[in-house]
């Protein structure tokens, strides 16, 4: 890159169903709201050169309808982390099935995975890879990621060096959303998170 380069990442809008519970793979689509969330958060932003979107519908739907002519890119590697038993349960749920497991997993995921679930590590691994290859040949211009939670939080703890102890302390609503600028050789600069929230 020998000009800087502009990313938004945004997360998806509140979905139909239960709220507040694990949703990884599980595939609902967005609700009325979480469209109406979505398109909020993207009026003070820029138009945008490229769009790229997580495979599972509550982003993916989103995303096509931005780009009806171009198109989206879809990258299978930014959808979020399979939660395995805990899919679809609330924190306290998930607490209640693997006591020690979860506690452990909120203060940090290093080396651990959910019950029947995605290891933590190669989560990380496929996202920060992706990432990578997505902005292979990027120079200048502004790109939009559409994802989930659990991806923007690596994205953050990658770029910005926090520990990954501080996962879960970066508050992330539906539709939060946040910009980094990235230059080769220069560190990336954190421009905003959750813009107008």
């Amino acid at each position: 890159m020998t000009k800087p380069t502009l990313i938004t990442v945004l997360r998806h809008g509140e979905v139909e169903g239960v709220p507040h519970v694990f949703r990884g793979k599980s595939d609902p689509v967005l609700s009325t709201n979480g469209w109406q969330q979505m398109q909020q958060a993207l009026r003070t932003f820029p138009e945008f050169d490229a769009v790229a979107t997580s495979p599972l519908a509550r982003c993916r739907a989103f995303a096509e309808s931005l780009t009806p002519k171009s198109g989206s890119v879809i990258l299978d590697d930014f959808r979020e982390m399979d939660f395995g038993d805990w899919e679809e349960q609330t924190p306290q749920a998930a607490r209640a099935l693997s006591p020690d497991l979860f506690e452990r997993f909120q203060s940090n995921p290093e080396g651990l995975s959910p019950p029947n679930g995605e290891p933590f590590d190669a989560f990380r691994n496929r996202v920060s890879t992706t990432f990578k290859k997505w902005l292979d040949k990027a120079d200048g211009g502004h790109r939009l990621l559409i994802t989930h939670a659990g991806v923007m939080r690596i994205l953050l703890v990658d770029h910005l060096g926090l520990p990954v102890c501080n996962l879960y302390r970066i508050a992330l609503p539906h539709a939060a959303s946040f910009q980094l600028s990235m230059l080769a050789d220069h560190p990336p600069c954190l421009l905003n998170l959750n813009n107008g929230m």
